[in-house]
């Protein structure tokens, strides 16, 4: 069965549904409502949602089909009039099934009971096993079919919270390097992540790049100006596409169990993920290219490193020491107007931050490297847990990254150095550009003055080339450093040749 596209809206006295199921045939479409419980079923296609309010059938209720769009509108009454229904575009979080009370246990994927189908099952193939839910009411169908994860116990954990092992030791060693700079991640001890990390970066720095950058703006400029989709964006106005959509509906049903801690290192994960996600968008002026993934699994120490941070100004310095380090585009400037980047996307509130992360999971699914595997370690259980994060937390997030304040000397790059010696040396070659261009001023100058004077032509070429010799004959006694001997030897080839000089110019007098 086929998990439709669907939408829903409220007012305060009803909820509409919008069910995208083209090509079915009218007659054998099924809506049943529940309290909480809807389910639409029209082959090929089978929805079940799990409402945050109750809903009724009544009176007022209607449908109808647009046979064109391959839309049914179904429009249903709110038990209790004036209740806001919250989430309502959290599609994965609709689509889970009712829970047992007590029944949570930890990182556990529900996938149904595996049992083989009826042959003489209802309609719809509907499994035995599977076709009552707790409450022994019928029409339960899985709406997701994900293989099961394997666990090693003694292995290095890595993964969303930390929980997965063992899963790359089956690919080979240089499709594992495209995705991750970690060396052996089934086999280094995370403890010794950090530290790798660190050195790794310390050595692929590149002093001259980072100059270049800073000296030569023209091509940055256009990247730190540009006005990206947040800037302009209201919270009210984030609204999910129809490609959004059919990723969130196809997760898997996932359930974790997670303390405080955990909580709070998957926070500084997505601040992370989402830093290198904004200098993406930024640098490419909102429009993805071919190396958009590698750039946002470069950028991120989570998705390269399979980093744990401790604290936010922990992560935020990651990710601008590796935005300084691999992207095309080295500037400080550049990653401080991307951290202010960042936190717009979190004021934007979770529907946006889930939208980051749809983008994400697109562009590494159509990625030539394997980093589908990234979705499948990290992002898919990021959208799924993002749903059910509470804005409480985002808003907090928000409110911490606001006293956070990078700086040069923090980065451990020297970069306060690089720049005072990189300004000296520009200084010094503007106060000798500026020198040669006055005394070239004063020569232009002096030269008019004498050709407004009564004077014979050949005067004129006389001062003329004397001056330039002088300028000539200046900038090569700068550059030497010879000794009394040699000084007296250029004196007198002077004195020769501004004799020679002088008879020359005055054969050169005009007939």
């Amino acid at each position: 069965m086929l998990t439709p596209r669907f939408e829903i809206t409220q007012t305060d006295a009803e909820v509409t549904i919008v069910v995208h199921a083209p090509y079915v045939n009218i007659k054998d479409t099924e809506v049943y409502v529940d309290g909480t419980d809807f389910r639409f079923l029209a082959s090929p296609y089978y929805l079940r949602l799990r409402m945050p309010g109750a809903i009724e059938e009544n009176s007022t209720s209607s449908g109808d089909y647009d046979c064109e769009k391959g839309d049914f509108t179904l429009r249903f009454s709110k038990v209790n009039k004036g209740e806001h229904f919250e989430n309502l575009d959290m599609i994965t979080t609709l689509l889970a099934p009712p829970k047992s009370a007590g029944a949570i246990i930890p990182n556990i994927e529900v996938i149904g009971k595996s049992r083989e189908c009826n042959p003489s099952a209802a309609s719809a193939d509907i499994c035995e096993g599977n076709a009552l839910d707790d409450s022994g009411n019928e029409w339960f169908v899985p709406q997701d079919n994900v293989p099961e994860v394997q666990f090693l116990v003694n292995s290095p954990k890595y993964g969303f919270a930390n929980k997965k092992s063992g899963i790359l030791h089956a690919f080979e060693a240089a499709w594992v390097k495209d995705i991750t700079d970690l060396p052996t991640p089934d086999t280094t001890p995370e403890t010794e992540r950090k530290t790798l990390q660190q050195q790794r970066e310390l050595n692929d720095f590149c002093e001259n790049h980072y100059i270049a950058d800073l000296v030569e703006v023209e091509n940055i400029k256009p990247c730190i100006t540009y006005a990206a989709e947040w800037d302009t964006l209201q919270k009210d106005q984030v609204a999910l596409s129809e490609a959004e959509v059919d990723i969130l509906k196809e997760l898997p049903n996932r359930e974790y169990l997670l303390d405080s801690k955990d909580v709070q290192k998957l926070c500084f994960n997505v601040i992370d993920i989402l830093y290198a996600s904004c200098y993406n968008h930024r640098t490419t002026l909102g429009e993805n290219t071919s190396e958009s993934s590698w750039t946002i699994n470069k950028l991120s120490s989570t998705l390269c490193w399979f980093q744990n941070f401790t604290s936010l100004d922990e992560v935020i310095t990651a990710c601008i020491r590796r935005s300084l380090c691999y992207p095309i585009y080295r500037n400080w400037e550049l990653s401080i107007k991307v951290f202010e980047d960042l936190k717009i996307v979190l004021s934007l509130g979770r529907k946006y931050i889930v939208k980051r992360f749809c983008e994400i999971h697109s562009l590494f699914n159509e990625s030539y490297e394997m980093r589908y595997v990234l979705n499948q370690l990290y992002i898919i259980d990021f959208l799924i847990w993002l749903q059910t994060l509470p804005e409480s937390v985002i808003e907090s997030l928000h409110s911490a990254l606001s006293e956070i304040h990078p700086n040069k000397a923090s980065m451990g790059f020297h970069l306060i150095e690089l720049e005072v010696a990189t300004y000296s040396v520009q200084e010094e070659d503007f106060v000798i550009e500026n020198t040669i261009h006055k005394m070239t001023d004063n020569i232009d100058q002096m030269t008019l003055n004498d050709s407004n004077q009564e004077k014979p032509k050949n005067v004129y070429h006389v001062n003329q080339k004397f001056f330039k010799y002088l300028l000539s004959s200046s900038s090569s006694s700068t550059d030497s450093s010879d000794s009394d001997t040699d000084s007296d030897s250029n004196t007198s080839s002077s004195s020769s040749s501004s004799s020679s000089l002088d008879s020359d110019d005055l054969d050169d007098e005009p007939k």
